[in-house]
This record gives structure tokens, C-alpha cells and sequence, in this order.
């Protein structure tokens, strides 16, 4: 059915763990970026227990509008995106390797209800 094609795509429902900021790249993109918190429970010596982990989360600058006056540092959103990895040498001359979720759609969740549709990110 899919001939060797590949999916690269990502569902988050998480907390915005800072208010976007616009960050210029390189190649001359620019992203509005920001951590994304997701939270799970783990079981640890018979115990649940909270688990955080955290996604950088990559908007394309052209796109952000239809989403800017909503994000905010503690929104719980729910986000479409791809994965996105890249290699750079940081200070120390030393290859590190990142890896960012490029998001396609975002949805403010509140109370467990959606306050709006899905805002689908279009280039």
C-alpha cells in the first residue's frame, strides 16, 4: 500500500512552557518557537509516578498568525507536527544532535473541551 514510503508525524497534548518567541535561522526561516510540557505517569518501585517531558516546539513564522494571540506560557494545547532533526557543533567543537516537532495544526484545549477548531498551519 505504501511502497516504502515513510510517516513522519507527531500528536501532542501538552502545556506551553513559555510564551512563543520568533528565533532567525541560518537559512533565513524564521520559527516561532517554545517548550511544549507533556506529562504521563509511570509506575517506579510500585508507585505512579509523574513524569515531564519536554518538546521543542517549531512554528514557521508565516503561519503563526493564526495562532499568536492564543499561545501563552500554561495553555494546554493540542498540536499536529512533524519531526524535524538537524546537527550542529556546539562550543566545545563537539557534534550534538537536535531534534524539533514543526507544527502543522494547533488546538487550545480548556477544561478538557476545545475552546475553537483545529487551526491548520497553511504554507
Amino acid at each position: 500500500m505504501f511502497n516504502n514510503a515513510g510517516i513522519n508525524k507527531v500528536f501532542l497534548v501538552g502545556y506551553v512552557g513559555k510564551t512563543p518567541s520568533l528565533s532567525h535561522q541560518p537559512d533565513g526561516q524564521n520559527f516561532y518557537c517554545f517548550p511544549l510540557a507533556t506529562n504521563e505517569f509511570i509506575k517506579k518501585q510500585n508507585k505512579l509516578v509523574e513524569h515531564t517531558e519536554w518538546h521543542q516546539i517549531k512554528v514557521p513564522e508565516h503561519q503563526f498568525k493564526s495562532t499568536s494571540d492564543q499561545l501563552s506560557k500554561g495553555h494546554l494545547i493540542y498540536l499536529e507536527g512533524k519531526i524535524s532533526s538537524h546537527s550542529f557543533v556546539d562550543e566545545q567543537g563537539v557534534k550534538r544532535y537536535r531534534s524539533d516537532v514543526v507544527a502543522i495544526a494547533i488546538r487550545v484545549l480548556t477544561n478538557s473541551s476545545f475552546t475553537d477548531q483545529v487551526n491548520y498551519l497553511h504554507a
